[in-house]
């Protein structure tokens, strides 16, 4: 007789998600790369909200395919019109559509939150419970705080402190925060541990040659970009937090004394209009170009294409996009950021300015694009080596095995 197969475990991911839609951040792009590297025996599944509802109805289980994989996705709400501010926050729509849908959503082994607000209403189930923070939530006093409770972080901190006393496992992707909860509930510190962000090399990697051969097929051809432009490239969220007027700012300082320099920023977001106005007040038309949302492989097309990377957040966890940025062999030009010093070194994969200002950003910009060569691919390449999905992952499936092992023995038992 053959070994018996394990028992699947069942994860429930809740965030306000559509597995099938393009992807909106890096949250996002976190849970897919969860779904395609989990385990064969694990039956993963996103309970979120619908950016279809036609298609992915609202309170019905559909079958998607994520990174060449099957998963289950539960709407309990719909997504709407990302690129405009809801007045409902999307994690009140997701808890409230969770207490309408309690029965399918707790219908797992594993329930996992990436926001503590969201885990609410399933405080007092019987299954494991995790929770992923993306961020140091001091951020909520940052000056570019767009989250909604950053007019009222003294309730999300009394909130928070409910939902995570009642998680089993607590996954930052900062380590700063990771010991700033440990100290804060020392007597559950074990619970917290820090999980960098990862990037499948087998998306995001080098160019065979030179990226700028490549540019023809891979830029739209009404962006006007050839291999004679420098090319800068972003790969983010327009809202208050990516801070995108900085990096217009900076980048028209370094544009004024390199006339073959261009911006691609890919993304979309609430602050697109207002974007679209600072770039025709600066006189940078067809010099910044708008790429909108664009899926996976077309981002590390873009990227292999590119001679920069850019990013000037006001605040960020450990951006996967930076990562991927690397991995393809970009440099990368950042504010000082999460864990953005743990990957960016200077003079060699990038430079990581102390400033968040118009002018630090520039000097960083213009030092990269003047000696180019000094920060070569193999140097992008091996500081985001070790955050792979194998090396990251692991640890992370094994827990969920031993809480769910144990969990069913006193079931048993």
């Amino acid at each position: 007789m053959g070994a018996a197969r394990p028992e699947p475990i069942r994860v429930h991911i809740v965030y306000q998600t559509d597995p099938q839609g393009v992807i909106a951040g890096g949250i996002d792009t976190f849970i897919r790369g969860m779904v395609r590297n989990a385990p064969a025996d694990f039956d993963m599944g996103i309970v979120g909200l619908t950016a279809d509802p036609a298609a992915r109805p609202v309170g019905r289980w559909s079958r998607c395919e994520v990174e060449g994989r099957t998963v289950g996705f539960f709407p309990v709400g719909e997504l709407g019109d990302t690129t405009r501010r809801s007045r409902v926050p999307l994690t009140v729509r997701v808890a409230a559509g969770v207490i309408r849908h309690r029965a399918a959503v707790i219908e797992a082994d594993v329930l996992d939150f990436h926001r503590p607000e969201a885990a609410l209403p399933l405080l007092w189930t019987d299954r494991v419970r995790h929770c992923y923070i993306h961020q140091n939530m001091v951020s909520l006093k940052s000056r570019h705080a767009d989250i909604k409770w950053a007019a009222a972080p003294s309730l999300y901190y009394r909130l928070e402190a409910t939902a995570l006393r009642r998680m089993d496992r607590v996954w930052c992707v900062r380590e700063d925060a990771a010991n700033a909860y440990r100290e804060r509930f020392a007597d559950i510190a074990q619970r917290f541990a820090f999980l960098p962000t990862w990037t499948d090399p087998a998306t995001f990697h080098p160019a065979g040659d030179d990226g700028r051969a490549m540019r023809a097929g891979v830029f739209d051809a009404a962006w006007g970009l050839d291999a004679s432009h420098e090319i800068a490239i972003a790969v983010g969220r327009l809202d208050r937090q990516k801070n995108p007027r900085l990096m217009i700012e900076a980048f028209a300082r370094v544009a004024a004394l390199r006339p073959r320099l261009r911006l691609v920023l890919v993304g979309d977001g609430v602050l697109r209009a207002e974007v679209e106005r600072q770039i025709a007040e600066a006189g940078l038309g067809g010099r910044v170009v708008l790429a909108g949302l664009q899926p996976p492989t077309r981002i590390a097309s873009m990227l292999r294409a590119s001679d920069v990377y850019l990013m000037s957040s006001g605040y960020e966890g450990m951006p996967i996009s930076v990562l991927e940025a690397l991995a393809s062999g970009l440099p990368v030009v950042s504010t000082d950021v999460g864990e953005v010093p743990r990957v960016v070194v200077g003079g060699h994969s990038g430079e990581v300015v102390a400033e968040q200002t118009a002018a630090a950003l520039a000097d960083g910009l213009s030092k990269v694009l003047a000696q180019r060569a000094q920060y070569t691919r193999a140097a992008c390449v091996a500081s985001a080596a070790p955050f792979t999905p194998g090396r990251v992952l692991g640890a992370v499936f094994d827990a969920y095995r031993e809480d769910v092992s144990r969990r069913r023995a006193a079931r048993r038992a």
